[in-house]
């Protein structure tokens, strides 16, 4: 969808502001306000052990430039495919993914381990990712970023989505700020499958409890090397609400110079409402969390904070149980479509099809089952599969294959149950397709066939062909196979299926003398095999041998024969 240009040409001139408290009016939906003559609707809580900075530094940073040129807000199915696709599921996944670490304050294990997911997951992605080592104010530790580089070649316009993954030590901040730290890895989990025309960066910070430490490095540093960054969006505490107010309000902090993104993200709130059912008020300007890191080095951003700021704020209360899955998702539903259409989002190409996925409906537990699936691509660009087995694991992207090749998986599990199975495709560019129609796996426990009975002669001649009887049940019921090994090198191969109790007759022959053990065992239709029984067998006589006696007894019995003959002759 084509969209029609705007150039939002603002000034910003350098002023000296005295901030005075005065009462304003009670905001109205969909409704903003002017900061610099009423107050903010709540002032978010400082970072947990920083230093409250003196009036002058959370005033606007003093600026002369022009708002970047934007594309217009207007509805876009691209978009809307992102924001259709996050979901209370994946924002509590992540929740739970990070705060099982329990408290991360800076340069502690957890918070380590945390940084280490975070890399994994953007890795995991195809993003690019790096560590951002930082050492300030005493402390040592690593911001994350992965990047989405941007199609354009002839611009080097950035958009930043950021959040802070540490915490105080009191509590796992499942709301401050694993809440935003979420926003960012769905962002990047949904935004990773598709192009835009500028390059995102998805950064994690940590120190931010501190003073905003990684994220004053961090912005330091891009200002330095020249990073143009148009806008940055941060998001910090999204997603506490216990009343319908709570949850579909939300206020969003800016200074005077980003005031056209704030602009711009409530003209996404409208033009997507439908999708989003947020309400937006206006925050004015605070210095509380990492957005500030990027005002002081003349960057424009915005801070998404909840419209209800949590009561359990900086205690061990900060649970995945104090926290709104929905108001989360919401909130970041706005985000994701202000940075899509920021970024002007585009399909990476054509889709593959949606893949055939074949594989077994019934099985045991700790058994290995193989699934394989097969798309084409229109493009005929290659393929990779996604195997999900339906007990919260999956095969992660393997490939790549051939368009119209087929890809395989294995899978066991550990508990009865039904599962369900299914897969999708991407091609190289990353696009997805549909998920395949579900196989419902039911698993369920299973015992082996009863060790068999084997009977047949037990000695014999070697060349002389023997039939042998194998028979037993099966506790389950189900039919069953039998395997024997004649102890001379050579097997039967599983043959079957029988009913459990019917018996199976097999036959060998032996080529040479000795004694053998014939071993047989049994398994059922889901593969668990039975105890080995056994049969001692010998070969004591050669057949060839004993053919050579007979004809030696036979020419002596002739020459006998023969010579009592002559006698007689010579006789008469």
């Amino acid at each position: 969808m084509k969209k029609s240009k705007i150039i939002c040409l603002v000034v910003s001139m350098l002023m000296i502001v005295t901030v005075f408290p005065v009462v304003g009016l009670s905001i109205q939906p969909r409704e903003t306000k002017n900061t610099n003559v009423t107050p903010q609707l709540n002032q978010p809580p400082t970072p947990g052990y920083a230093p409250v900075p003196p009036v002058d530094a959370i005033l606007d940073s003093p600026l002369l430039k022009d708002s970047p040129q934007v594309t217009a807000a207007t509805m876009d199915d691209v978009v809307v495919s992102i924001i259709d696709q996050v979901d209370e599921s994946i924002f509590l996944s992540y929740e739970q993914n990070l705060t099982a670490n329990g408290p991360r304050p800076t340069e502690s294990a957890a918070c380590v381990a945390a940084a280490d997911y975070i890399y994994n997951q953007f890795e995991s992605m195809g993003l690019g990712v790096r560590y951002c080592p930082w050492s300030y104010s005493g402390y040592d530790s690593d911001n994350v970023e992965g990047t989405l580089p941007g199609t354009d070649e002839t611009s080097d316009d950035i958009y930043i989505i950021c959040a802070h993954y540490d915490t105080v030590s009191a509590g796992p901040g499942a709301d401050d700020d694993t809440s935003g730290t979420a926003a960012v890895l769905i962002a990047a989990l949904i935004m990773s499958q598709y192009q835009f025309n500028y390059t995102i960066k998805f950064v994690a910070f940590s120190g931010e409890e501190q003073g905003l430490l990684g994220s004053a490095v961090y912005a330091s540093e891009a200002a330095s090397q020249g990073w143009d960054i148009v806008g940055v969006l941060n998001c910090d505490m999204i997603s506490y609400a216990i009343t319908s107010t709570d949850g579909n309000n939300l206020i969003v902090f800016e200074n005077t110079p980003s005031e056209w993104l704030y602009s711009y993200t409530v003209a996404i709130n409208t033009e997507y409402s439908e999708y989003i059912g947020l309400t937006l008020h206006h925050g004015g300007s605070t210095w509380g969390s990492d957005h500030n890191s990027f005002w002081d080095e003349g960057y424009d951003a915005l801070f998404y904070f909840e419209y209800t700021e949590t009561p359990y704020y900086h205690t061990a209360q900060d649970t995945i149980a104090h926290i709104n899955l929905t108001y989360g998702v919401k909130n970041t539903k706005l985000i994701l479509a202000t940075l899509a259409e920021l970024a002007e989002a585009e399909l990476l190409s054509n889709p593959p099809e949606t893949p055939v996925l074949t594989g077994p409906d019934t099985g045991v537990i700790n058994e290995l089952y193989t699934y394989s699936a097969v798309s084409t691509e229109p493009d005929g660009e290659n393929v990779f599969y996604f195997f999900d087995w339906g007990d919260g694991t999956n095969s992660g992207w393997i490939g790549p294959y051939d368009s119209g090749q087929e890809g395989s998986a294995q899978k066991s599990w550990s508990a009865t149950g039904t599962y369900a199975i299914r897969a999708k495709a991407k091609d190289i560019n990353g696009a997805q397709s549909s998920w395949s129609t579900s196989i419902m796996m039911t698993i369920m426990t299973d015992r082996p066939p009863a060790t068999p009975t084997i009977t047949g002669p037990a000695e014999g001649k070697p060349g002389n062909l023997y039939l042998y009887t194998v028979t037993t049940t099966d506790p389950d019921g189900d039919m069953v196979f039998y395997y024997v090994d004649w102890g001379d090198g050579q097997t039967s191969e599983w043959v079957g299926p029988y009913n459990s109790g019917a018996t199976a007759s097999v036959t060998h022959e032996w080529a040479e003398e000795g004694a053998y053990t014939v071993q047989a065992k049994a398994k059922d239709t889901y593969g668990v095999e039975s105890g080995w029984a056994t049969l001692d067998v010998t070969m004591p006589v050669s057949v060839q041998k004993h053919q050579a006696t007979q004809l030696q007894t036979f020419l002596q019995h002739i020459t006998q024969l023969l010579e009592n003959l002559g006698l007689r002759l010579s006789k008469g």
